[in-house]
């Protein structure tokens, strides 16, 4: 598929990036940033279908959001969702006129998965994976607090792996050095996902708000269970018992026992992840969602 790439601001780029957009019958606005990048061009592409999917719960409140959605929401012919409570949370834009979807994502299936379950299964070590950006709403350092409260020993038997950077790392990091007993390692931004999921033993999630999260997908593809909030989209994901297990906004004594319960049983662990890949395989294909997106594009 052809890709091509253009960054910046000035007159040059802007008129190259019309003269690309005006090829297409359907363009798919993949994020408020990308929104915003197009703002003086809707007028020249009002003839267009432009398809603007929300693939996040957060509000967008801030007032120059507010001023982007208001201005935008006349040229957009279909906005999308990935949850319901991430369509909620977008009402306060007004856009009641625009017509709204609810589309799940989807993920691509590794061929196999790539682990040993039997050495995951007789490893007593818990490798715990956090994927994303490091940020307020992720909340990544009740993780640390969930370990750091355990013993010394349990704390030993658990590694936790962060992958993703942003404006809270420093403050992971400090905790992290003050709390010497607890095993973290701070990967950086990581874009290969065969650099993260085949090296860790489970997900946690600790997000104060979520759409239907692709790093919750995409390590259930890789037949990984996981721990996540019970908030947004997680808990259509994240069936206890089944998959994973759900706790609690900011319950760090939930979390804390739900992580140890997890390290003593890694019989557990292992059957929940190959649960979990099934799950996905069966309800949220790429192949399905790609089909929806495509009825949309060819609705008249």
């Amino acid at each position: 598929m052809p890709l091509t790439i253009t960054n910046g601001k000035s007159f040059r780029v802007q008129k190259h990036r019309l003269q690309l957009l005006s090829r297409f019958d359907v363009i798919h606005v993949h994020s408020p940033a990308a929104l915003k990048s197009l703002v003086f061009h809707l007028f020249l592409l009002k003839h267009k279908k432009l398809i603007y999917p929300r693939h996040g719960a957060a509000p967008l409140n801030k007032p120059h959001w507010i001023r982007l959605h208001r201005f935008a929401r006349r040229f957009i012919h279909a906005i999308t969702f990935v949850s319901a409570e991430a369509k909620h949370s977008f009402a306060h834009h007004g856009w009641h006129k625009v017509p709204q979807y609810i589309i799940d994502n989807g993920v691509r299936l590794p061929p196999e998965v790539l682990t040993d379950d039997r050495n995951a299964a007789h490893n007593d070590v818990l490798r715990l994976g956090s994927v994303g950006r490091m940020v307020k709403l992720k909340s990544q350092l009740s993780l640390l607090q969930a370990v750091s409260q355990m013993d010394n020993d349990s704390q030993s038997q658990i590694e936790i792996h962060f992958f993703g950077d942003g404006e809270l790392r420093s403050q992971l990091e400090t905790f992290h050095q003050q709390h010497h007993a607890l095993r973290a390692v701070f990967h950086g931004m990581e874009i290969n996902r065969q650099n993260i999921y085949p090296h860790i033993d489970a997900l946690v999630v600790t997000s104060s708000t979520e759409g239907l999260s692709m790093v919750i997908l995409e390590a259930m593809a890789y037949g990984k269970p996981v721990i996540a909030t019970n908030v947004g989209g997680n808990p259509m994901l994240v069936k206890p018992g089944k998959t994973g297990f759900l706790y609690e906004f900011n319950d760090i004594d939930e979390l804390s026992s739900l992580i140890s319960a997890l390290q003593q049983r890694a019989q557990d662990r292992v059957k929940l992840g190959r649960q979990a890949r099934e799950w996905v395989e069966q309800q949220y294909s790429l192949t399905r969602t790609a089909g929806q997106y495509l009825e949309l594009y060819n609705a008249r």
